[in-house]
C-alpha cells in the first residue's frame, strides 16, 4: 500500500485559498469537491508509477484523512472566520435567532451563534434557490451554463444613451458588458476537446488540472437548469480556459526534438495568435469599461444578435 507522503504544504494552501473562494461564493464548494477528488486521484496514480500494489488501497488508508483535513476542515474553518466581523457584532442581521426564530433545543450540540449563521445562510440560500423561472422570475440578460463557454449572451450592467458627450459625435452612447474576448472565449469547444484528449489519452496531468477546475465552475450549474443565472457566474472558469490556451500555445511554441524552421513556425503563429487576442481586447475596452463611443461604433461592438 505504501506509505505516506508526508505534510504536503502546498494542499495546506489550496485549503487555504479554496476556503476563500467558498467565503466569497458559495459555489466555491464545488471547487472544493472537484480538486479533493482530483488530489486523491493523483495519490492514485502516484502510487501506480511507484507500482506500490493496491494503490487505491493505500490512498484510502494514507492519504484520505489529510486530504480530508487539508481539503475539507480547512476550507471550512476558513469560511467560518470569515464571518468574523458578523460573530462579534451584536446588530448583525439574524445574529441572535436562536430563543426567537429558533427554538434553544438542537439536535447537534453547537454554539448558538453557529446555529444563528445556519438560519441566516440557509435564509439566503432558500431565497436564490427559489429564484427560479418556471416560478415567474425572468431577466432579460439572464443565460444559461450551455451559452457560457463561448459567452453567447452577456450581461450588461448599465447603459447612457441620453446626453453622453466625449465621443467627438452628435450622438454618443456609454455602456458597461460583462463579454468575453472572443479570440479566447470562441475557442471554448476546441480547446477542452484538446484538453480532454491530452489528459485521458496522452495522461498530461496539466490539463487534467486545468479540465478539473474548468468543469468545477460550469458542470454544477446544471443541476438546476431552472435557476435564473447570469454570464458573470462564468468568471471561475475565465482563468482556467486562459491556463488551457497558455498550456496549448506552448505545445505549438516548442516540441522536443523539433528543428530550427518548426521552432520559427510555431514562434510566428503564437505571436499572430497572442496579437488577435491583445487587438480583440482592446477593441471590446470601450463597452468593458464605459467609456463613452459613438453610436456607430456602439453597434460595430455588438458581434452577435444574442449581445443585444
Amino acid at each position: 500500500m505504501g506509505t505516506t507522503a508526508g505534510v504536503r504544504w502546498w494542499r495546506f494552501g489550496a485549503g487555504v485559498l479554496l476556503g476563500l473562494a467558498f467565503a466569497t461564493k458559495w459555489s466555491g464548494l464545488y471547487f472544493i469537491a472537484f480538486f479533493g477528488t482530483m488530489s486523491l486521484a493523483f495519490d492514485v496514480a502516484a502510487r501506480r508509477q511507484y507500482q506500490v500494489p493496491r494503490p487505491w488501497l493505500g490512498t484510502l488508508r494514507r492519504d484520505l484523512l489529510p486530504t480530508g483535513y487539508a481539503l475539507a476542515l480547512i476550507p471550512f474553518a476558513v469560511y467560518l472566520a470569515s464571518y468574523a466581523g458578523w460573530f462579534a457584532s451584536e446588530t448583525a442581521i439574524d445574529r441572535h435567532q436562536v430563543g426567537q426564530t429558533i427554538g434553544p433545543d438542537s439536535v447537534l450540540p453547537l454554539p448558538d451563534a453557529v446555529r444563528s449563521l445556519w438560519y441566516y445562510t440557509a435564509k439566503a440560500f432558500h431565497f436564490h434557490a427559489t429564484l427560479t423561472n418556471s416560478a415567474g422570475n425572468h431577466h432579460p440578460w439572464e443565460s444559461k451554463p450551455w451559452s457560457w463557454p463561448m459567452s453567447l449572451r452577456p450581461v450588461l450592467y448599465a447603459i447612457d444613451q441620453q446626453n453622453v458627450s466625449g465621443c467627438g459625435g452628435q450622438s454618443c452612447v456609454k455602456a458597461e458588458m460583462l463579454v468575453g474576448t472572443p479570440a479566447m472565449w470562441w475557442l471554448a469547444v476546441p480547446v477542452l476537446l484538446y484538453a480532454a484528449w491530452r489528459m485521458f489519452v496522452r495522461r498530461d496531468w496539466r490539463y487534467a488540472v486545468v479540465l478539473v477546475g474548468y468543469c468545477a465552475g460550469w458542470l454544477p450549474w446544471f443541476a438546476d437548469i431552472d435557476r435564473q443565472m447570469y454570464f458573470f457566474y462564468a468568471a471561475t472558469m475565465a482563468p482556467f480556459l486562459v491556463m488551457a490556451i497558455a498550456l496549448i500555445l506552448g505545445d505549438v511554441l516548442y516540441q522536443p526534438g523539433q528543428g530550427r524552421e518548426r521552432r520559427t513556425l510555431g514562434l510566428i503563429v503564437v505571436s499572430c495568435y497572442v496579437a488577435l487576442v491583445v487587438t480583440n481586447f482592446a477593441w471590446l475596452f470601450p463597452i468593458l469599461t464605459g467609456l463613452p463611443i459613438s453610436q456607430q461604433t456602439w453597434n460595430m461592438e455588438i458581434w452577435l444578435p444574442s449581445w443585444r
